[in-house]
């Protein structure tokens, strides 16, 4: 016997995916009809699932107008940025577990992991649960801004391989320095990723 679908699930689950895929560009609307029909569902659902979306930061909610991709501003990225910085680093200040454990995590990720993965396996390391659901909320916040950095800078990330590296050798010290050469570099391109996410949505839109 096949189990019932639960519509706002499925909704919510498409609609995070899309917006991680970059099926939603800056500013753009999302039309409720539109997405019900792709997803075959009612638009009760998917309206639930959005709002669910504007709650976490994901969705802007603009009031008689319907739902909308957020429309960043370089200070909104970094303010992202700084928020994501702030958990790392609170992260690996507080670790508990010890750097054994952390460089096995890291290790199970390869040579080439992106740095949502890096970053992911830090904060997870903490062993916060609550540190690290609210670090995925972020990195889903992120996820147009950092699509179109690495498209700038390359992936795998050079900085990336060097934290990576730095975590091999236990050495937090130089990782912290790492990461905080990275997160200034992140910010000083949020003015550039905020042109480009502003061009591409034009296009779309």
């Amino acid at each position: 016997m096949v189990e019932a679908r639960d519509p706002y699930a499925v909704a919510l689950g498409a609609l995070r995916r899309m917006a991680w895929e970059g099926r939603f560009q800056w500013g753009e609307a999302v039309v409720i009809k539109i997405v019900a029909a792709e997803l075959r569902l009612s638009t009760t659902p998917v309206r639930e699932a959005l709002a669910c979306m504007s709650g976490l930061g994901l969705i802007e909610h603009r009031r008689g107008h319907g739902y909308f991709y957020p429309s960043l501003t370089a200070a909104d990225i970094i303010d992202l940025y700084d928020v994501e910085w702030t958990y790392v680093h609170g992260a690996l200040t507080l670790h508990h577990r010890g750097a054994a454990s952390l460089q096995k995590a890291v290790a199970a990720l390869g040579s080439k992991t992106s740095l949502r993965l890096l970053f992911a396996a830090i904060v997870d390391h903490a062993g916060n649960e609550a540190l690290s659901a609210r670090h995925a909320g972020i990195v889903e916040q992120l996820s147009s801004p950092e699509r179109i950095r690495l498209a700038l800078e390359g992936d795998p990330d050079e900085s990336v391989a060097r934290m990576t590296r730095a975590v091999g050798l236990g050495d937090r010290d130089m990782l912290l320095e790492l990461v905080v050469d990275h997160h200034r570099q992140r910010c000083g391109r949020a003015g550039e990723i905020t042109r480009l996410l502003r061009r591409e949505g034009g296009r779309r839109i």
